[in-house]
């Protein structure tokens, strides 16, 4: 047990039902294997193609923010691994998706990645679609054998996504059979609905191309066991040493402990400069560094009933710490009140040795707060910015760095794998949310589709 778990128990703790169950007292890690985990995976061509066809194509993954999609007519292009992907909102306000693709000869319908139109036209030949999918009109249909008893109704619709909203968020899935997204999401997906992120703001998206396999992206950000080694500065405002881990399936979550210092140092009382400027301290707070998390909570709870975020619904940890959730196989979610941030690995199109992460920012405003604007951008491999420049204004320059930190290892680590001189990943206790995600790759590989989450 770390220092700070047993610190929170033994404080005056807030009684009540609360819909999301806490942490603590932890539960035991399982054990589900001890097995090294090979490094061919990352690298192999026939492994990459198997994950698309067992994997990205029968899971449920985020297209869009619904922020982006306010108003009938606005669109947003997505792209997942080979394929182009187009989420709308509809005349008739609903949301829907299609395979971004021409029914005519192949080619990319929309090739702006958002905008607001009444209609989608190919700039090729011109064939038109509704916002519905509906083949709006063929040009000169009479140049076509094809068609001389008049277009067929349907057929050359916009091949459909399955669609669902949650949380803020358009979910899709490119199988046409595939359960409903709540049903996958499971009990991870329950544990996040006290935190009202659909009436959450997106406030920033950026796109980076790193030179190393999606699943590199996957395992940086599902363990706390690197932060002294890499972060060695968030040891001054969080706990990254033994922290709480669940397995829900074939999903997950820990839970990072914010607003206090790591047991690693030896002096967690004094109030450094970089501790002041991060801790988050309340007006008025005279305690030490590490209890700063006590009275997070205490001051949350004096004000929940005038607030406009949930805090009434939450457990005391959920108002001081962050709730790391990552869905089966490519987001994640680390929340807290007042903001939340998507991970989202995507593979490439066809390489292996490359992916895209994904970084969205979303903020609870205050109602009738109005909507900012940022600009998207992804940066390619070659042209990587300096994440503090990429972040102005939208995330603290201190954590833009400690980003940059992560994404400087997936060169290094996709040589590595790919080394004679490799033998294989060693997991420990604290890395068991990597474990359970590599055998949850092979359990799809093998055809073993669970039907949710929670199997």
């Amino acid at each position: 047990m770390a220092k700070v778990e047993g610190e929170f128990l033994k404080a005056q703790r807030t009684e009540g039902d609360f819909e999301t169950p806490s942490f603590l007292p932890r539960k035991p890690i399982p054990d589900i294997g001890k097995q090294k985990i090979d490094g061919e995976r990352f690298h192999s061509q026939e492994f990459m193609d198997r994950e698309w066809e067992m994997i990205w194509t029968r899971t449920w993954n985020i297209g869009c923010h619904v922020t982006e999609l306010e108003e009938p007519g606005d669109f947003r292009v997505h792209s997942l691994g080979k394929e182009s992907l187009l989420f709308v909102r509809g005349a008739d306000d609903v949301v829907r998706g299609f395979f971004n693709i021409c029914q005519h000869r192949g080619n990319i319908l929309c090739q702006v990645r958002e905008g607001m139109v009444n209609h989608f036209k190919c700039p090729f030949h011109g064939w038109e679609w509704n916002l519905d999918g509906s083949l709006k009109q063929v040009m000169h249909p009479h140049l076509f054998p094809q068609f001389k008893d008049g277009v067929p109704d349907g057929d050359l619709d916009l091949p459909v996504l399955k669609v669902e909203l949650w949380g803020g968020w358009v979910w899709f899935n490119m199988d046409p059979d595939a359960g409903p997204l709540r049903e996958f999401l499971g009990e991870a997906g329950a544990h996040l609905e006290t935190y009202e992120h659909e009436k959450f703001n997106l406030i920033d998206y950026k796109s980076f191309e790193w030179q190393g396999n999606w699943k590199h992206a996957h395992d940086a950000f599902n363990e706390s066991y690197h932060f002294e080694a890499l972060h060695p500065e968030f040891l001054d405002f969080a706990e990254g040493f033994d922290v709480p881990i669940e397995l829900l399936g074939v999903h997950s979550r820990m839970l990072n402990f914010n607003h206090t210092v790591s047991e690693i140092l030896e002096d967690r009382e004094s109030m450094t400069p970089i501790r002041e400027k991060m801790l988050g301290l309340p007006e008025g707070y005279q305690g030490s560094a590490k209890d700063v998390h006590l009275a997070v909570v205490a001051h949350k709870r004096s004000i929940q009933d005038e607030s406009h975020i949930p805090y009434k619904r939450m457990n005391d940890e959920q108002l001081a710490h962050q709730y790391h959730y990552t869905f089966f196989p490519g987001t994640t979610i680390t929340t807290t009140p007042e903001m939340s941030i998507v991970f989202r690995y995507r593979p490439h199109e066809t390489d292996p040795n490359y992916c895209y992460y994904d970084f969205l920012i979303t903020r609870h405003d205050p109602p009738g707060e109005p909507r900012p604007d940022f600009e998207y951008r992804l940066y390619r491999h070659a042209e990587l910015p300096s994440y503090v420049d990429a972040f102005e204004g939208t995330f603290d320059p201190v954590l833009a760095n400690v980003l940059q930190q992560d994404g400087t290892n997936m060169p290094t680590m996709q040589q590595g794998t790919a080394s004679r001189g490799f033998k294989g990943m060693i997991l420990g206790e604290q890395e068991v949310r990597i474990r359970n995600f590599h055998q949850t790759i092979d359990r799809y590989l093998r055809g073993d589709f669970p039907l949710h989450g929670d199997r």
